[in-house]
């Protein structure tokens, strides 16, 4: 072997890590952080962990969740707990919930954060790809990949499929412009956490109410005796959950502003919400009603930034237990 062989091989690899870290320094400079990308497999990662203990917390929802529970603090509350994060940014989450009641034996504690549309009939199947997915193609192949993968991106923002020399090249031939910083990022769990301070929190608070209006003037929207019958699926499965022992806990998470003001125009509590929470053996909390939670800001109108998810999660939790008693740490 030629002497110089060895020397060689090390430079290599040092002009390799150097490049390494100096990409990194870049994007981080340039106001990137590291950020996991969400998938199918991950969150079947999540829905792997679902077994029959009776200490296990399955949280269910779509964005509003994803961004405003902390994990954190749920494991200085409950230590020893198995916390699974089964949310979906942009979906809701009945056939999850489903799922958990029909294709398991889970028995534990479910919080699952709906509002009105969520329970149109026409949505209940908008999580059923992740279910589906989990189900028909997830296997310990995919855990593997999906595990690594989340590791090198939730530590370095170049490991990030978006920053791989392929896509680079692929989006400098389509002329596709270059990355930007994103205000949201997510961590190997799935948890999401939104920098509103980055951002111009007031064009995405008017953006999200003007889509919402939009939205609201053009969906054929259910009267409230329609809309009440499409919400058995929810209570059969939290039915079928809480007989083997578990307890569902439905959420409505707050929002503020014309964006509130445009769900209680269109979907006002007393002929809706109230209606499901006055079900028989439903429990139900709205954010909206309860003062400590619904004095958290709201950048977007819709969503907590991440330095206020925390204290959220830690008065949400305590609410719930106080109210139903659900971790064993409370009378009901």
């Amino acid at each position: 072997m030629n002497p110089r062989w060895p020397k060689t091989y090390l430079l290599a690899i040092s002009l390799t890590l150097l490049a390494v870290l100096g990409a990194e320094n870049h994007r981080r400079e340039q106001g990137f952080r590291a950020t996991v990308v969400d998938s199918k497999s991950l969150w079947s990662v999540q829905r792997a962990r679902v077994d029959d203990s009776p200490d296990t917390l399955a949280v269910l929802g779509a964005s509003r969740m994803q961004l405003g529970f902390s994990e954190r603090a749920f494991d200085a509350l409950y230590p020893g707990w198995n916390l699974v994060n089964l949310t979906v940014n942009g979906h809701y989450p009945i056939a999850t919930l489903q799922d958990l009641a029909f294709n398991s034996e889970f028995r534990g504690v479910v919080i699952i954060a709906l509002d009105a549309r969520a329970l149109f009939v026409e949505l209940h199947g908008m999580q059923q790809p992740w279910v589906d997915y989990y189900h028909r193609d997830f296997g310990p192949g995919l855990w593997l990949n999906a595990q690594l993968a989340a590791t090198a991106q939730s530590r370095r923002v170049t490991a990030n499929p978006e920053f791989s020399m392929v896509r680079r090249l692929t989006a400098w031939l389509g002329d596709s412009g270059s990355p930007q910083p994103t205000y949201v990022v997510f961590d190997k769990h799935r948890w999401g956490h939104a920098d509103y301070a980055s951002i111009d929190a007031e064009f995405h608070r008017a953006y999200r109410a003007d889509s919402m209006a939009e939205f609201y003037t053009t969906y054929a929207l259910p009267d409230p005796d329609t809309w009440l019958t499409g919400t058995k699926p929810l209570l059969e499965a939290a039915r079928v959950i809480e007989a083997r022992g578990g307890r569902v806990l439905m959420v409505r998470m707050p929002t503020n502003g014309r964006y509130w003001a445009l769900d209680e125009q269109y979907f006002p509590r007393r002929d809706y919400w109230h209606r499901l929470a006055e079900q028989p053996d439903v429990k139900a909390l709205h954010a909206v009603e309860d003062g400590p939670l619904a004095a958290f800001p709201l950048p977007d109108g819709s969503h907590l930034d991440e330095r206020d998810k925390e204290n959220f999660t830690r008065i949400l939790l305590t609410r719930l237990d106080d109210l139903y008693g659900w971790s064993g740490q409370h009378a009901d």
